[in-house]
């Protein structure tokens, strides 16, 4: 029943109503719906590759009791999800946040962010003057990702990608080839460790980087 009321919110309500009711239901910190680990495992990765879809048996998933927050602790191969993520940020964003945080099990991708994600901010940068060729990508760029602030950083772009583009000919080919391992079960490039971005993340220079120019 929590479940059919959120989506039921989220589609009807103005996202300032929707935001009002958030607030009144964390005064008494409800939780209208959690997915339990593994179904929220199942949801997130359906669709995917198989070694894809392995990885979320690699590592208990566990609720815990917060409105936000989460992450995969490599040191005990655990991954962990505030309970209140359905309520309080979105039925979609579970599974995209569920997502993300099983797919920082995987060895190669979880490499790049250990280094700063330096493999996926060279991609994006060189692949910026052909961004204008991808109009489904251009768009999401423009008109989704980077409208979110500081909330539109290089974590969060890592999540996102799979998620909305199950279809790699949609994306530019430097990106596609750096996610198709998630997205179609493709073999790493040779460079895939080797050509990295020079220096440290900046959050204004990433998003400079994703515009289309």
């Amino acid at each position: 029943m929590g479940h059919v009321v959120l989506a039921f919110a989220e589609r009807t309500l103005r996202p300032l109503e929707l935001g009002g009711l958030r607030e009144q239901l964390w005064r008494t910190k409800t939780y209208l719906y959690v997915t339990p680990g593994p179904l929220l495992i199942e949801r997130a990765l359906e669709g995917f590759p198989p070694d894809v879809r392995a990885l979320g048996a690699r590592s208990p998933f566990s609720r815990y009791d917060a409105r936000g927050g989460g992450g995969y602790w490599p040191d005990r191969n655990e991954i962990w999800l505030a309970a209140g993520v359905e309520t309080y940020e979105g039925l979609r964003q579970v599974r995209l946040s569920a997502f993300h945080f099983i797919c920082r099990n995987h060895p190669r991708y979880r490499a790049d962010e250990d280094r700063g994600f330096a493999r996926l901010r060279k991609v994006v940068a060189e692949s910026r003057p052909v961004v204008k060729n991808y109009p489904r990508y251009r768009g999401w760029v423009t008109s989704s990702f980077l409208r979110q602030g500081d909330h539109a950083n290089v974590v969060e772009y890592f999540a996102d990608i799979p998620t909305n583009f199950r279809d790699t000919s949609e994306l530019p080919p430097l990106i596609a080839a750096h996610f198709a391992p998630l997205i179609d079960g493709a073999a790493f490039t040779e460079d895939f460790d080797d050509n990295l971005a020079p220096d440290e993340y900046d959050l204004t220079r990433f998003q400079r980087s994703l515009a289309p120019v």
